[in-house]
């Protein structure tokens, strides 16, 4: 799943196309007047007041194409550049007043962490699940939520309720360190995601993975060893293999 940090550089990619009169696709009939993001979401914002809403969802990609030569169910045309969209989730246009997007503080925006922190605290859950969830804290996936919980050795399992303000303050900033990271060199660190059964970098414990989260469950990777769970909270259903 692309991170915050992607669509930003997706945004950036796209600019070309700034200042130009939109011939076909999404936005057609106005000029783009501004490009941003929001979390996981890009937004293309035209001179008319209509906004083209994008969410890359699993899988989703925008690329830049020459101007006429871009192929597929989505694509903006312009005579600087045509913007390719494809295998994403979600692609609107929609009046901008009309955008009401639900998401929490943008690591990679101006973060509110009071903001951040009365969400966090409005259900008790484990701390890994609050992470994915863009309504309390937008931008972050699955590769920065299973890297910032091993880099503060935190037991992804603790209720949120275990949690001072502090470490989940802690957590949202090194999440945001590692978004900011990706957006200057593209690349996320990879310690422990996808590692199912590799020894820990760090103490050489077999990573373990197991499925969480509802309703839509995503695989979590974590090191036991120097992640230990709280006596209690032991989870189950993990893989070590």
């Amino acid at each position: 799943m692309p991170e915050g940090h992607s669509l930003v550089l997706a945004a950036r990619r796209i600019r070309p196309v700034l200042g130009q009169h939109v011939t076909a696709g999404p936005l057609a009939g106005t000029a783009v007047a501004s490009i941003e993001t929001r979390g996981k979401h890009l937004l293309v914002h035209g001179t008319d007041g209509r906004s083209l809403h994008v969410h890359l969802g699993m899988n989703g990609r925008v690329r830049l194409a020459a101007a006429g030569a871009g192929r597929g169910r989505h694509v903006m045309r312009t005579a600087a550049a045509d913007v390719v969209i494809f295998g994403t989730s979600r692609v609107e246009v929609r009046r901008r007043g009309d955008l009401h997007l639900g998401l929490g503080p943008d690591l990679l925006g101006a973060f509110d962490g009071a903001a951040y922190l009365r969400r966090a605290r409005a259900i008790d859950r484990p701390v890994a699940e609050l992470l994915l969830d863009q309504r309390v804290l937008a931008g972050m996936g699955n590769v920065v939520r299973a890297e910032a919980l091993w880099g503060l050795r935190q037991d992804p399992f603790a209720p949120v309720s275990q949690l001072s303000d502090r470490r989940l303050l802690e957590l949202a900033a090194l999440g945001r360190r590692m978004l900011r990271a990706g957006v200057d060199t593209g690349r996320l660190p990879r310690d422990v995601y996808r590692a199912t059964g590799r020894p820990c970098p760090r103490c050489r414990t077999p990573i373990a993975s197991r499925m969480l989260g509802l309703p839509t469950p995503r695989r979590l990777y974590w090191c036991p060893g120097c992640q230990p769970a709280i006596r209690g909270q032991t989870p189950s259903g993990g893989s070590a293999g």
